[in-house]
């Protein structure tokens, strides 16, 4: 079962990463037309990035990653809440911006940083072993 949930997570991940990458272009264009501020799609986008880290949390618990490499056991698992965490509160902050722009902004930078932590770490977990022990 394992097996299925880990495929399911790295499959999952990588779509989350499309998603957001999408969901962050379309905030740029926002910022250009200036157009009014709906924040459903940048909440949608990282709604996918909570799934991913909660079955990635659930197979932590079950694989007891924790006794896995190092880069796995901790690297991995702190890269993907803190992208998690900086694309929410990012994003929590462009919804209370007044300026429709300013919050597209604000909404963009969030999920480029989201972004960029998946990305860090679906590379971590899929490089070889860096470290001796």
């Amino acid at each position: 079962m394992t097996d299925v949930l880990s495929t399911a997570h790295e499959w999952l991940a990588y779509a989350t990463s499309i998603v957001v990458l999408a969901a962050a272009l379309i905030a740029s264009r926002n910022v250009k037309d200036a157009s009014e501020f709906r924040p459903g799609l940048y909440v949608a986008a990282m709604v996918l990035v909570d799934l991913v880290v909660t079955l990635g949390i659930v197979l932590y618990v079950l694989r007891e990653a924790w006794n896995f490499r190092p880069e796995i056991a901790y690297l991995h698992p702190a890269l993907a809440v803190a992208a998690l965490a900086v694309g929410h509160v990012l994003i929590g902050r462009a919804k209370r911006t007044q300026m429709a722009v300013d919050a597209h902004a604000g909404a963009r930078r969030g999920l480029l940083l989201a972004l960029v932590g998946v990305l860090a770490a679906i590379g971590v977990a899929s490089a070889p072993p860096f470290l001796p022990f």
